[in-house]
């Protein structure tokens, strides 16, 4: 009996491990090292979204809200909408999600629905999703970007033309430019939003523990580390405020650079 894809998939997941445990061993540098780790992570995660758009007909896995019809089927692959569970306030009982970004929940019951997101079957390995540098609240450090099936359906506009959004793989222009995964330092509650306008407000910030830089998967497979060139980048990453449109830097370097890898032509 021949191999199937999710065999080979979690075949490769093992040789990623080694090989990141490995490179702990030869980067020189614990924080080397945690990034080397981190890369080997989205580059099985972005083997498992592949893997899951040729068993759909090139369909992307939906990475934004689960009662979107973006794309079906459609799991989102981080959370579940089933079984709703019966919330009560003031106003009465009502039927409500759960979402494995509420860090209110037990940790258990967040891994619980990552386990019924639709890359889990491919992946089978928790640790794959959360990179080494990630808070330690969190079990979840790594995010579908906007442009890549990945928009929530009550945003649009100029800023997050859901237009543009890909949902098949024959709608990805140069995938060995376009960002599927990136890395937050913790899980916020949705895709990654950059706006593709630089007058739209910045919402989801980066992880910049790797030495400034951070790390991000494409749509071609590979993995690559980023360093930002901008003082205000790292401030606005590190909880500062967002940098202005008049910041010269953000603007010509790091947003642009941004910017082309979700939204470019």
């Amino acid at each position: 009996m021949g191999l199937t894809r999710v065999d080979v998939v979690v075949a490769l997941a093992c040789v990623a491990l080694v090989l990141a445990q490995a490179a702990v061993l030869n980067a020189g540098g614990r924080e080397r090292s945690k990034k080397e780790v981190c890369m080997a992570n989205l580059r099985m995660l972005t083997a498992a979204w592949k893997a899951y758009a040729d068993d759909n007909s090139g369909k992307l896995v939906n990475g934004g809200q689960p009662w979107s019809n973006i794309s079906k089927p459609t799991e989102p692959y981080w959370y579940t909408p089933l079984p709703p569970v019966p919330v009560t306030d003031e106003v009465g009982t009502f039927p409500t999600t759960r979402f494995d970004w509420d860090l209110t929940l037990p940790y258990a019951e967040r891994v619980s629905l990552l386990k019924r997101g639709a890359l889990y079957g491919y992946v089978q390995n928790l640790d794959i999703y959360r990179c080494p540098e990630a808070d330690k609240i969190t079990h979840r450090s790594y995010i579908i970007s906007t442009a890549m099936n990945g928009a929530w359906t009550a945003m649009g506009g100029e800023c997050f033309p859901v237009s543009r959004v890909a949902k098949n793989t024959a709608q990805i222009v140069k995938p060995d430019e376009k960002i599927v995964f990136l890395d937050e330092k913790i899980i916020t509650p949705d895709a990654f939003m950059f706006p593709a306008l630089v007058t739209c407000q910045l919402v989801d910030k980066l992880n910049v523990t790797h030495e400034n830089g951070s790390n991000f998967a494409f749509a071609d497979g590979h993995a690559e580390y980023h360093q930002w060139e901008c003082p205000s980048t790292i401030t606005w990453a590190l909880g500062g405020n967002p940098p202005v449109v008049s910041d010269t830097c953000f603007r010509t370097k790091d947003r642009a650079w941004l910017q082309n890898a979700i939204w470019g032509d």
